[in-house]
């Protein structure tokens, strides 16, 4: 039987970083000859190829690579049976995210991963995550996924949740797809492609995220729409709880002159429910939109998605608040 053919893509991070001095800081490293001896044996279960598209701290990364890497992916859809991501963990949730608008219709897994030490050191998770992760890239999961620890997740439903523990990210609001350990089990049905493959492209950068605490000046937001801000997203308390003293106001004003207010949540686990408070059904009436049970990296980029589409005002609302891929239903 003929091996699955999977292609690596490499843009940085952790798992293939080496030290530039000892001590010294991790900083990326050289890929294939550096990464793939250390997965001997993956070999005898799939075809792998790799190429690079960038070779950075997640950190330094932008909405160009997040295109540049759907692109490609999209350029090889049919040459390959599954793709596997090497990215730093930083900012992997946004990517992940991001790509799961970009790839509408996906009908193959794109699975991102990394590592939280790197791959040439002994105690590492590193091994574990590249060669599960390729595992999960040929199996039936036609979604942009993120595999880490024993988990396979939901690309734009996992968050980032730890800089120490070996299981980094969590799905708060929707179970994994997969665990493994001594079996692989499955524990979430996935999404399957209701419509043709199309490749989508445009990112608005000219967002923010504004974090609410007690006492903070609705003046932060005005500052924000007076720099040239097309949207924000509120990252605000409980259920989507704004203070009433002047953000209300804020928010009606910001909405008045064209720049899209999403309210999301400093929980980690549960949703929005605009209308449930008193501030939260406020913020609505002034126009805010609400982030469901999105992350605030799904949210974000949903958001950055939709106001580099083009579409109306109106338009824009209505699309935030369907379902694209994933980030909103189960």
């Amino acid at each position: 039987m003929s091996h699955k053919r999977l292609l690596f893509l490499h843009t940085g991070g952790t798992l293939g970083m080496t030290s530039r001095g000892d001590p010294g800081p991790l900083a990326p490293s050289a890929y294939a000859e550096d990464v793939l001896p250390f997965v001997r044996g993956l070999e005898e279960l799939v075809h792998i190829e790799g190429e690079v598209l960038c070779n950075l701290d997640s950190s330094d990364l932008l909405p160009r690579h997040w295109e540049g890497l759907a692109g490609l992916i999209a350029a090889r859809l049919d040459d390959y049976d599954g793709f596997v991501v090497l990215h730093g963990t930083d900012t992997m949730a946004y990517t992940a995210s991001a790509l799961s608008y970009l790839l509408d219709g996906l009908p193959k897994p794109v699975v991102l991963t990394g590592a939280q030490r790197p791959i040439a050191e002994l105690r590492t998770d590193a091994r574990n995550n590249l060669i599960h992760a390729s595992i999960s890239a040929t199996m039936d999961v036609p979604e942009v996924t993120v595999w880490f620890n024993d988990e396979l997740l939901r690309g734009n439903r996992c968050t980032k949740v730890s800089v120490q523990s070996y299981a980094a990210f969590a799905s708060p609001n929707l179970p994994p797809l997969v665990r493994m350990g001594a079996d692989v089990m499955p524990q979430h049905t996935p999404r399957r492609p209701t419509g043709p493959f199309r490749l989508r492209a445009g990112f608005c950068e000219d967002v923010a995220v504004l974090w609410l605490f007690p006492g903070a000046s609705p003046r932060l937001l005005d500052l924000m729409v007076e720099s040239g801000a097309r949207g924000v997203v509120l990252v605000a308390f409980g259920a989507g709880n704004v203070p009433l003293r002047g953000w209300p106001e804020a928010i009606g004003r910001a909405t008045a002159r064209g720049v899209q207010v999403v309210v999301n949540t400093q929980c980690v686990d549960g949703a929005v429910e605009l209308g449930r408070y008193e501030g939260s059904a406020a913020a609505e009436a002034n126009g805010a939109m609400s982030a469901g049970p999105m992350t605030i990296e799904a949210s974000l980029t949903k958001l950055m998605f939709l106001l580099g589409q083009g579409l109306s005002p109106e338009a824009l609302r209505a699309r935030f608040a369907e379902d694209l891929a994933g980030e909103l239903l189960p």
